[in-house]
């Protein structure tokens, strides 16, 4: 037992002496100029469901610049008075987007084709109890 003690105290004791980088002799007098990578935000399209009409389901179709095929995103059981975020990925790769909302699979309401706007990166779709969906752009 006083053995293991003894054991634990003494590499506990390199331990301390050994600094951060794991070399106890080794010490840099020159550093490399810090380097950050900042990633690319992503697009997002926030459907706020302000309306009482529930739906089955929320579905958001959109085209990159780097891929020739329509996407689909699908959000289902979107109930009355709630918001769902759809997230595109990267914002200069996004081309162009449209909202449906579908119940009982029949098309409730669509924005049509939304040219992605690549500065702003975030688009508020509001649907309300009237018989188009409001859109504005929101920068946040």
């Amino acid at each position: 037992m006083n053995r293991a003690l003894a054991v634990t105290a003494a590499c506990l004791a390199v331990l301390a002496a050994t600094p951060a980088s794991g070399h106890a002799t080794e010490s840099k007098t020159t550093s490399a100029p810090r380097v950050t990578m900042r990633q690319e935000k992503n697009y997002q399209v926030e459907v706020d469901n302000f309306s009482n009409q529930a739906f089955d389901e929320v579905a958001l179709a959109f085209t990159r610049n780097s891929i020739p095929v329509t996407q689909i995103l699908h959000q289902f059981n979107v109930p009355a008075s709630s918001v769902i975020i759809f997230d595109l990925g990267p914002c200069s790769d996004i081309k162009q987007y449209a909202v449906s909302g579908l119940v009982s699979g029949e098309r409730q309401f669509t924005t049509g084709d939304v040219d992605a706007d690549p500065v702003g990166c975030d688009d508020i779709i509001t649907i309300r109890n009237t018989a188009a969906p409001e859109m504005q752009r929101k920068a946040r």
